[in-house]
Parts: structure tokens; sequence; C-alpha cells
């Protein structure tokens, strides 16, 4: 109720310009689509998923086949010495001629207390992990292009600013010389002001080339051109009181360090389930055509288990790394829940500064207009100097410059809140709404 407090006293100092170019959530649209870092969590994302139909395959049996051709340069025969059995010595032939031979096994793993569930939980967690990767990533692209879209406003804001004080202060030029012209006032008022129109023309350079810089950016992160001279403004912001709720509720670094704990007591499971027995069954099938064997063709049946004994305490030691490292991620958790009440508090704080801010820069800005129309009427009746116009033009400048940066630091601000708080599977419609 606070927070809709202060919206609602603050909404009537808020000076709103008409939609320009762009808007945010067009920008955050274009990237969400065309980002290279989206892009990249996406292709992740899929590849997760191809993970999960390949880990399926060890509930599966295993079929292997193979071919022999076996060649022979000299017949294989047995020979027995003379004496044994005749006083000549004696060759029996066992094969004359080249022979194939092929067999098809069909491997499959009845029971391994826990080892293939644990490899397909696996699989799914991994699934999982991707998919947070991914609105982890547009959550991070989203906030990268608030400070884009921020900075180019300002930069908009004062490039503004700027160009009015120019032109006011080349319009006070003409008038100047042309009271020096009658001897009215001095040289040096000429000069001054010379110099002010000179001061403001390298500050219009610099603020052009900063709108370029910035139109990069905004380029890099949404994968689109962008006419970063027509952004429109940001949208108002709305109650974040319960910010610090949802972040906890919505933040991916926490669901993400969740199912990494998950992923290592599980990998700890299927090591574990290696030192257990592991009953398997395997039927053959083999065929020949060597014309000395009784059988050509044949089929074994074969029902087994088989355990390891002893492995220099490799996987012991594996499984323990496992589990320290499920003890290291809920650690990381409890701190990164931590950091987020930090880092949205903090925001909150600097959304409510802003709000005083802005009205602060507000009555500043009216002063300064004032004075600046005062100033105007003074040297016009030859009442002040140049001096005076100049500090006049200047202060109005930097006045209107510095109020239009700080609203949009405001609403940025309160951007920035849902940005960290909010859920991304629904980004575009919170955004839109």
């Amino acid at each position: 109720m606070k927070k809709t407090a202060i919206l609602l006293f603050l909404l009537p100092f808020m000076v709103s310009g008409p939609v320009r170019g762009a808007d945010f959530e067009t920008l955050f649209r274009q990237s969400m689509d065309n980002n290279l870092q989206v892009q990249a969590s996406r292709t992740g994302k899929a590849a997760a998923e191809s993970l999960v139909k390949a880990a399926r395959a060890v509930y599966l049996p295993q079929i292997d086949a193979g071919v022999t051709r076996i060649g022979f340069d000299k017949p294989v025969a047995s020979f027995i010495p003379a004496g044994t059995f005749s006083p000549q010595p004696m060759v029996f032939p066992l094969t004359e001629k080249n022979f194939t031979q092929g067999n098809i096994t069909l491997d499959y793993l009845i029971f391994d207390f826990g080892g293939r569930k644990s490899v397909m939980k696996s699989a799914h967690a991994g699934d999982m992990a991707a998919d947070l990767t991914l609105r982890s990533t547009i959550r991070q692209t989203g906030l990268d292009l608030l400070d884009a879209y921020k900075g180019t406003m300002q930069v908009q804001e004062q490039l503004h600013a700027l160009e009015t004080a120019r032109t006011a202060a080349a319009e006070h030029l003409k008038q100047v010389r042309a009271f020096h012209g009658e001897g009215l006032v001095a040289a040096s008022d000429v000069y001054r002001l010379e110099a002010l129109v000179a001061n403001l023309d390298a500050k219009l350079a610099m603020a052009r080339a900063g709108l370029k810089t910035v139109a990069r950016a905004l380029a890099r992160l949404t994968g689109k051109s962008v006419d970063a001279g027509r952004l429109a403004p940001l949208p108002d912001p709305v109650d974040v009181a319960d910010a610090g709720e949802k972040a906890l509720s919505n933040r991916e670094e926490l669901k993400l360090l969740g199912v990494s704990e998950t992923v290592h007591k599980l990998n700890a499971t299927k090591i574990r389930s290696q030192f257990l027995p592991q009953f398997f069954a395997r039927i053959q099938y083999s065929d020949t055509t060597d014309e000395f064997v009784y059988n050509q063709s044949n089929t074994s049946f074969l029902v087994g288990v088989k355990f390891k004994l002893f492995d220099g305490f490799q996987r012991h030691y594996q499984r323990r790394s496992e589990l320290l490292q499920a003890q290291q991620a809920r650690f990381q958790q409890r701190d990164a829940k931590a950091l987020i009440e930090v880092q949205v508090g903090s925001e909150m704080d600097r959304f409510a500064a802003l709000f005083e801010k802005v009205a602060a820069l507000k009555r500043r800005l009216k002063s300064a207009e004032e004075n600046y129309r005062v100033a105007r009427l003074q040297f016009d009746e030859h009442l002040i100097s140049s001096v005076d116009l100049s500090d006049a033009i200047t202060l109005r400048a930097e006045a209107e410059a510095g109020f239009h940066c700080a609203e949009d630091e405001w609403r940025a601000s309160g951007l920035r809140l849902r940005l960290l708080s909010e859920n991304m599977e629904e980004a575009v419609s919170w955004l839109a709404n």
C-alpha cells in the first residue's frame, strides 16, 4: 500500500512524452528471438532433451551383431606323428577352405539396485537445468537490455537539453552582437556567449557519438538495428512491494543449485549401484559356413549375476566426492538466497530514493526555467550581464537533463525490480500488462 501511495503521489510529476519509436517491450521480444546468448541456451535445452531420449536406452536391451570372414593360405589340419597309431605320420584336415562366422547377441540388464533409475532421473534433471538456464539467460538479457535502454534514454535527454540550450545560446549571441554594435555591451559579453555556444557544440558532438555507441549495444542485444534517437519512454512502474518474495520463488539461481544437489545425489546412487550385484540375461545366435562344424547355427541362453569385488577404492571416493558436491550446492543455495535478498532489497531502497530525487529535481527544473525567463528579461533591459545569462542557460540545460535522466532511472528501477523477481516463463505477458 505504501508503494502504491508513492506511485500515485509521483505520477502527477511525471512528464511522459508520446511513443516516438520502439519501446522496451518490443525490443525485449526481439531479444528473446534473436539474442545469440538466448539462442545458445535454447540449443542447450534441445541438447538436454536429446540426452533424456538417450537415457531411455538404459531400460532397453542392447543388441550387437558381428560378422567375421576367416581365410587360410594353407589347409588347417591335425598332425599325428609316426608310431602313434601307424608307422607313417597321419594328417587329418580340419578345414580346407575359407568360411564366414556371424553372431547376434542380445544383452538385457534385469536389475541393478537403482543404477538405471538414477541415470534416467539425472537426464531429466539436466533437462530441467537447461530450461532454468534458458530462463536465467532471458532474465539477464532483459537486465542488460534495460541498462542499455536506460543509457540510451539518458543520452536522448542530454542531447535534447543540449540542443535546447544551444538554440537559446545562439539566439542570444545574435542579440549580444547587435547590442555590442550599438555600444550597449562590452566585447567580452560576445566572447563569453561564443565560448558557451562552442562548449555546447562540443558536448553535442560527444552526445551524438554516445548515441551511436548505445545503438550498437542495443543492436547486439536485440539482433536488430535500433534507432537509438527515437526510443519510447520506459513504462510506469507498478507496485513492487512483493518483489522480494517473488524473487525467492522465481529466481533460477536457487532452482539450479537445487537441481545440482539432486544430480550429485543421483550420481552417488548410480556409483553405489556399481558395487552391488547386477542381474542380466543374454541371448546369442551364431552361424558359420564352416563345413567341419556339426551344428553350423546355434542359439545360447544365459542368465547371470556379476559384481565388482575390488577397484582400488576408485568408486568409493567418487561417490564421496558426489555427496560432498551435493552438500556444497546446498551451502551455495543458502548464500544465493541471501544475495538475492540483498540485491532486491537494495533495489527497492534505490527505487524509493529515486522517488524523492525525481520530485526534488522537478522543483529544481521549475526554478531553473523561471530563472532563465527572468534572466532573459533582465538581460533585455541591460540589468544583468551575459555572465548571468550564460549561467541561466547552463543551469536550465543541466536541470532539464537531470530531471529527465532521474525520471528514466526511476522507471528503470521499477522495471529492474520486475526483471529481478518475476517469472521469466511469463515474461512477455507481465511486461505487456
